[in-house]
């Protein structure tokens, strides 16, 4: 009797132990598939965007061995040539490297003729009030600006040398004229906003005048123009 006792009670435990690592079979098969399938997801994803890639490169390649193959058979080359022109005198207007004319407006800037007391300098026209000027102009879509005859371009530098003001390395000093090309109603409404410029110098009597002109002449950027190619990534075994 104990021995049929021990039988059944040996087989359910064999019976529980297998319901349990069908179960755990099962649960493992499930997280497998479940990891499979994230990662197919991520090699599908991954697989689309090196064929997008490969795709730009290869239709930028045919562009380029479009252009050497007409070089070499001698089509187009006039045409390239003048959109390569084309191409230069736009990157130089960009640049600032050559002068540019057409309407737009003259600020006068001046230092306040009657101070009232206290920190004389708080009186005075400073780079950073030139600059709010400039940033405005630019905000308000001026094609070309220049300060006393010094181009503001992108890598230009207006500072404060203790009272003399620095523009693209060069002394400047008051009365600063500022010449900008564009719509001359937006260039004004910018500079005399409720807030702007104008009325944040006010209080310290900075004499400011604004008049439209049918014709201003913005000259070139006259500092060297250093290029500079861009470095090559190299890759390195190891």
């Amino acid at each position: 009797m104990r021995k049929n006792h021990y039988v059944y009670a040996l087989t359910l435990i064999c019976m529980l132990l297998g319901v349990i690592i069908g179960i755990q079979y099962n649960t493992v098969k499930k997280q497998n598939a479940l990891t499979e399938n994230q990662r197919l997801t991520e090699l599908t994803a991954t697989l689309k965007k090196v064929q997008e890639e490969n795709e730009a490169l290869q239709a930028h390649l045919e562009e380029k061995e479009k252009i050497i193959k007409d070089y070499e058979n001698g089509q187009n080359y006039g045409a390239t040539i003048e959109n390569l022109k084309s191409e230069i005198e736009q990157l130089k207007l960009f640049g600032g490297l050559t002068e540019v004319h057409g309407a737009g407006i003259m600020i006068t800037m001046n230092d306040s003729s009657t101070q009232k007391g206290g920190d004389s300098n708080a009186y005075l026209v400073h780079a950073e009030d030139i600059l709010s000027v400039i940033n405005e102009l630019n905000v308000a879509g001026a094609e070309a600006i220049s300060i006393n005859g010094q181009r503001i371009v992108g890598k230009s530098c207006v500072s404060c040398a203790g009272s003399i003001v620095m523009v693209n390395g060069e002394r400047v000093a008051a009365p600063f004229e500022i010449l900008a090309v564009g719509d001359g109603d937006i260039l004004q409404s910018a500079l005399k906003f409720p807030g702007g410029v104008v009325d944040n110098l006010a209080p310290w009597g900075i004499e400011i005048t604004i008049r439209e002109e049918a014709n201003v002449l913005i000259p070139a950027y006259t500092q060297t123009v250093l290029w500079k190619a861009p470095a090559l990534e190299q890759e390195v075994d190891g």
